[in-house]
């Protein structure tokens, strides 16, 4: 488990982020963004999530993918 107990972002070498929050009525969310390479375009994904521990949950998962594909935390 990440050792933090707060919003949180994951910055990776490709210049992806991964940001757990809170919105303004409370709710839990992962947003994910990345730049695309100069023939593609960038992008993002926000994902609800139940509560503060399934967003860290889904940032580890977010993280060992990006590990396995060659990129690391920054």
């Amino acid at each position: 488990m990440l050792p933090v107990t707060g919003p949180m972002r994951l910055r990776f070498s490709d210049d992806a982020c991964a940001d757990l929050t809170q919105d303004l009525l409370g709710d839990w969310i992962v947003t994910q963004t990345w730049i695309g390479k100069p023939q593609a375009r960038g992008g993002g994904r926000v994902t609800m999530v139940s509560d503060q521990d399934a967003g860290f949950q889904l940032l580890q998962k977010i993280a060992r993918k990006k590990e396995k594909s060659g990129y690391r935390l920054v």
